[in-house]
């Protein structure tokens, strides 16, 4: 079965709506965890009809830039889990590097263990995850991951955890460490959002606030992205953060507008191109 095939599957279809609504350009991604959701359904077929079945290390790692939807697929992913019982708690632990550092020796021993018990029986995931590595083997963040690994490979069947981070630094992480390396196996490339992707969140977003949006905004903000795309405007390089936060701009200004002008009209929520400055 080819990737096409898998997403027209009314299964792909009802699992994405289910778990994954509103996500753009990420059918890759969704469709290596969609995988990991057939594996799990397909256990329970055949412990239904009394064949052997093995739980598997699900341990991820995300890459890709930041705003590329890391961590959103990493809530989801956990409520999946929990949705379908295949852990015990099915809950989301977020940290990053601060979370498990101690400032003096056996802190970080410590802090790391408290992390671990708490997320176990669920997911952990850890942003920023290159942070912990430094080539300097006495840094306390290499002392933290040799605590995980070990952790992991305990609970494997009972835990899940989810690095992330900026590819080169993840890559460097796992080529001078291999023992992270082989207990990572599932490895997610996030890609940047291409123009048509980000109309797309662009719309969906909106939406989801509730409002609508003219035809006029619609146009100017179409051309708005295509002038940053031509002139490779960085703005675009952490695109999905970007549009959030130009959305929430956007709304500011059209708040701003009627509650100066005082015309609580039947346009309150409806969002138009003087509303985008």
């Amino acid at each position: 079965m080819n990737e096409w095939d898998i997403y027209n599957h009314y299964e792909y279809k009802k699992f994405k709506n289910k778990y994954f609504p509103g996500i753009f350009g990420l059918d890759y991604i969704l469709k290596e965890i969609f995988a990991i959701y057939a594996f799990t359904q397909m256990n329970k077929i055949k412990q239904k009809n009394n064949f052997i079945t093995n739980k598997q290390a699900l341990n991820m790692i995300f890459y890709g830039n930041p705003g590329t939807g890391k961590t959103t697929i990493a809530r989801n992913v956990a409520k999946m889990f929990c949705d379908i019982n295949y852990l015990s708690k099915g809950h989301l632990v977020e940290i990053d590097r601060s979370d498990l550092i101690g400032e003096y020796i056996g802190q970080t021993t410590i802090k790391t263990k408290k992390i671990l018990e708490t997320a176990k029986g669920g997911v952990l995931f850890i942003d920023e995850a290159y942070s912990l590595y430094n080539e300097d083997y006495n840094d306390f963040g290499n002392e933290a991951i040799d605590i995980i690994l070990k952790f992991v490979e305990d609970h494997h069947e009972d835990f899940i955890v989810i690095l992330a981070g900026y590819k080169e630094k993840i890559e460097l992480m796992l080529h001078n460490n291999k023992g992270l390396n082989s207990r990572f196996p599932i490895k997610l490339f996030y890609q940047d959002y291409n123009v048509d992707e980000l109309k797309q969140i662009f719309r969906y977003t909106i939406k989801k606030h509730g409002y609508e949006v003219s035809k006029g905004l619609e146009q100017k903000f179409s051309q708005y992205l295509s002038k940053l795309a031509q002139e490779n405007n960085p703005l675009l390089k952490y695109n999905g953060r970007f549009i959030r936060n130009l959305i929430e701009k956007i709304i500011r200004n059209h708040d701003l507008k009627l509650f100066l002008s005082k015309n609580l009209s039947n346009n309150i929520m409806i969002l138009d191109e003087d509303d985008f400055r």
